[in-house]
């Protein structure tokens, strides 16, 4: 773990609004930059130029919830994993040194000086821990979703048979389960959760490509909407429900799996796709009247889209409304200390903690 500076300053709310409202000119301008970087080839190692500039605009939407919750630790823990993720995918330890100068220059370059100047001595604080970074993502471990030990034994092959691309094989075994008296929230939550979560950390350890963890998830949603389908469904509606994630937030099978639940438990769920607009959360909420809107955050560089989104519909809705609103999703469990921030009614850990809080609603 880093040790923070205890002499950092905290960041003035001005200018972390004034970093949010750049960050996509300043991630672009940092990928320009980088682009004609001297030690490119270097740094790239052979690896597509798009993989660091996808890395720029996530900084940018990180960094910025970094700054506007002065939340420094979630920054200090946060650095080793980043580190630890694209040095396993080839690229140099060197480049992030390059990066953070070049971003340094940028906040100089776009933002006010007064703002500029209260941010800068933060990136000069990752510049000077840049070799304790290095150290800790030597020794990173990436965290696993735990599995029931009872479980253990089929989620392992499970996994092995998702990675191997063995869709009959994984169906089969999932409709044995079923079969055997699990429910499908228990499937969700027991195996195909920690798996997915698996799949990312194999990822993060280079042991998987990007494009081989994509064919996994688009696996995983064949093989779960296929089975959903063939649930019992109940006749007898408890109410209304809207889920979403929130915007440019593109992971949605956390969303996907609290829908089913939500829908096979009777709740009436209206499911609004990935990385959608605020206004149409908004517009749904107002026209549907939900017993409560469920939102899906899954990187913490979103969680301000969820913070705005809550906003928006307390406005909406009106201070009389009985609608509450929930959070929930890998953002939020990696990080906990985000979700005081957001505003939400409750934060509920996975899809069978909803469908349990979800029934209280009946008793009150």
């Amino acid at each position: 773990m880093l040790h923070l500076d205890p002499g950092l300053p905290s960041v003035p709310r001005r200018a972390a609004d004034s970093f949010d409202a750049n960050t996509a000119a300043m991630a672009g301008r940092v990928s320009q930059l980088m682009a004609g970087h001297s030690r490119l080839d270097a740094f790239l190692n052979g690896l597509p130029f798009r993989l660091i500039e996808s890395n720029h605009r996530n900084h940018a939407a990180f960094m910025s919830e970094v700054l506007r919750t002065n939340n420094l630790k979630l920054l200090a823990d946060t650095l080793p994993w980043a580190y630890f993720a694209y040095t396993n995918q080839g690229v140099s330890v060197d480049y992030f040194a390059a990066e953070l100068e070049i971003w340094s220059q940028v906040i100089t370059e776009l933002l006010p000086g007064e703002d500029a100047e209260a941010i800068l001595p933060i990136y000069r604080w990752m510049l000077r821990v840049h070799p304790e970074t290095v150290d800790a993502a030597a020794h990173y471990a990436s965290e696993a979703a735990p599995v029931p030990a009872d479980h253990a034994a089929i989620y392992v092959e499970i996994l092995e048979r998702l990675i191997a691309g063995d869709h009959p094989a994984v169906i089969e075994r999932c409709r044995a389960l079923l079969r055997e008296g699990m429910s499908f929230s228990r499937l969700l939550q027991s195996i195909f959760y920690p798996a997915m979560v698996e799949i990312g950390v194999r990822w993060e350890q280079g042991r998987l490509s990007v494009l081989m963890e994509h064919q996994a998830t688009a696996m995983v949603y064949r093989i779960l909407s296929a089975l959903y389908y063939e649930q019992p469904f109940p006749s007898e509606r408890r109410g209304r429900v809207l889920v979403a994630s929130v915007t440019d937030e593109f992971h949605e099978l956390g969303a996907w799996m609290v829908t089913t639940c939500l829908d096979l438990d009777g709740w009436n769920v209206t499911y609004l796709p990935r990385d959608c607009p605020l206004e149409q959360v908004v517009t749904a909420a107002v026209e549907r009247t939900p017993a409560f809107v469920a939102l899906s955050v899954g990187m913490p560089g979103h969680v301000q889209s969820a913070r705005e989104t809550v906003s928006a519909l307390r406005e909406a809705l009106g201070p009389g409304s009985p609608t509450k609103i929930l959070v929930g999703g890998r953002a939020f469990n990696k990080a906990p200390s985000l979700v005081e921030s957001v505003g939400a009614d409750l934060f509920l850990t996975d899809c069978e903690a909803a469908v349990a809080w979800a029934r209280t609603l009946e008793a009150t």
